[in-house]
């Protein structure tokens, strides 16, 4: 079965939404030195997003969707600025909308499992930012001190293209095939909107 790519239009958001993640980390003194221009704009371009949403977290997930709410699940810390916060009601929307739309895609730049996929899909927008809306779910999607991090950073902003494509691309397997199991259970049909060959994308990824 042939599945939808990302488009170069989910390509730029992914790019823009990452350029920002970016230029926040360069505020945190705890995240090294900091990058050049040319730098963060060679490493935005990898084809998924530098930072997680907990998309592995199941019962974060349920337990912040649940019709009271859990805001006291979401970390509020000195970094959850409104520029942060900005950036994940962003990054959440544009998820939201591609896994409506393409949810091979919408995995692909995530690493997301497909239950939360179809979790996210089964909501209305304004129902997702609501429940995110006083806290912070985002983070780093790798282990800042991890090998694969810290080559990452340093290989993935390389000005030798090769260099730096070849480093976003092994980053980006390690993520798809390293990231932990979780267990499908497919939502209700009345409540998902996802199309029906998405069934079968968890063995694709």
């Amino acid at each position: 079965m042939e599945y939808e790519g990302l488009t170069q239009d989910d390509l730029a958001n992914v790019r823009a939404l990452n350029r920002r993640w970016l230029r926040l980390r360069q505020n945190d003194a705890r995240c090294g030195a900091p990058l050049a221009d040319k730098q963060v704009e060679h490493l935005a371009a990898a084809p998924f997003l530098l930072f997680s949403f907990q998309e592995q977290d199941q019962r974060l997930w349920q337990a912040l969707l649940r019709a009271d709410g859990q805001q006291d699940l979401l970390t509020r810390t000195a970094t959850s600025s409104a520029e942060l916060r900005a950036l994940q009601a962003a990054g959440l929307a544009f998820l939201w909308e591609l896994v409506r739309r393409n949810p091979y895609a919408a995995r692909v730049v995530s690493g997301a499992p497909l239950s939360w996929c179809e979790q996210l899909a089964s909501l209305t927008l304004v129902r997702l930012l609501e429940s995110t809306a006083d806290g912070i779910v985002l983070e780093s999607r790798f282990d800042d001190e991890s090998s694969l991090y810290r080559r990452l950073l340093q290989r993935g902003s390389s000005a030798r293209q090769e260099t730096r494509v070849f480093a976003q691309i092994g980053a980006l397997q390690a993520m798809l095939t390293s990231a932990t199991l979780v267990p499908y259970r497919r939502f209700p049909a009345a409540a998902c909107g996802m199309p029906q060959p998405a069934e079968q994308v968890a063995d694709k990824v």
